[in-house]
C-alpha cells in the first residue's frame, strides 16, 4: 500500500488494515532511491507475508539497508531476527537501552510474560535473539539513500522507545511507533516501564514539531495535518489529565 512518494505500508495486523499476521504492527518501507529502510518488523509469526508486502512494491529487497525499530515490544521487534536472515544486507538498529534486550531475547525486559498472561500472544510464543548493528540515541541521523531519518527518544509507553522524523520534500513525517496515535490517543499498559511522567515529557518534545504525516504503529494513519493529533495528546497532559488510551 503506497502512502506517499517514498513510503509504503508493507505489513499491518488486525489493529490496522489486516494485511499480514493479526499481531503485526504497521511495518513501513521507506524508499530513499539507492537505499531503503523498514520501520518495525512485526511479530515474526509469518515473516513471509511481510516479505511479500515488500516485493509487492517492486522495490529490490537487496536495497534495504536498515531495519529501524521504534521499541522492543514483540509486535514491533519480534520479526527482526527472521527479517535479518531473509535480508542479509540489512542492519538492525534500535535504542541503545533496548539493544541488549533484543540481542539476548530478554523477554522479561520487554514485558513479554505480562502480554502472554493477558492472552495477547500465544502461550508458546517466544522472542528470538537478533544481532544489533547500531545503537541509536537522541539526535542520531540515519541516511537512507537521499532521505534522512532523525532519532527522537520518546520513553513513556515503554523504556527505550524511539520515534523517527523524516523530511520528504516540504513535508515532515513522524514514524511514531506506539507513542501517539490518530485522535491524540496514547498507549498505556500495566507494565513496569510504562511511565506517565516520561510520556508527558516526550509528548512535549513532539509538540514542538510541525508534523504533516503521523504514521503510528497501529490503527489509523494521518497523511495531512498530523501535528493536530500530537497537540491533542499534549494538551491533555498539560491539563494534568491523561489522553485517551488505545487499550
Amino acid at each position: 500500500m503506497q502512502l506517499t512518494n517514498h513510503i509504503h505500508l508493507v505489513a499491518s495486523g488486525d489493529s490496522g488494515f489486516s494485511l499480514t499476521h493479526p499481531l503485526d504492527c504497521h511495518v513501513y518501507l521507506v524508499d530513499g532511491g539507492g537505499e531503503a529502510a523498514l520501520i518495525d518488523a512485526g511479530v515474526g509469526l509469518c515473516t513471509e507475508e511481510v516479505l511479500a508486502g515488500i516485493r509487492a512494491t517492486a522495490l529490490d529487497p537487496a536495497r534495504i539497508r536498515w531495519l529501524l525499530l521504534t521499541h522492543g515490544h514483540a509486535d514491533h521487534a519480534g520479526g527482526a531476527a527472521a527479517l535479518r536472515e531473509a535480508l542479509p544486507g540489512m542492519g538492525v538498529a534500535l535504542a541503545a537501552e533496548a539493544a541488549r534486550w533484543l540481542r539476548t531475547a530478554d523477554e522479561e525486559a520487554i514485558n513479554l510474560p505480562f502480554a502472554r498472561r493477558a492472552g495477547f500472544y500465544p502461550a508458546d510464543y517466544h522472542l528470538r535473539p537478533c544481532p544489533v548493528d547500531r545503537e541509536l540515541r537522541e539526535g542520531d541521523e540515519l541516511a537512507v539513500g537521499n532521505l534522512t531519518l532523525q532519532v527522537i527518544e520518546t520513553p513513556g509507553h515503554c523504556a527505550g522507545h524511539l520515534c523517527f522524523l523524516m523530511e520528504e520534500g516540504e513535508r515532515c513525517v513522524l514514524f511514531a511507533g506506539d507513542h501517539v496515535f490518530h485522535g491524540g490517543r496514547i498507549s498505556i499498559q500495566d507494565i513496569p516501564d510504562c511511565d506517565l511522567q516520561a510520556y508527558a515529557r516526550s509528548m512535549a518534545k513532539l509538540a514542538e514539531l510541525e508534523v504533516d504525516a503521523l504514521l503510528p504503529g497501529h490503527l489509523a494513519l494521518s497523511l495531512h495535518r498530523g501535528q493536530r493529533h500530537v497537540a491533542s495528546a499534549h494538551r491533555a497532559f498539560q491539563g494534568l489529565a491523561l489522553p485517551p488510551s488505545i487499550l
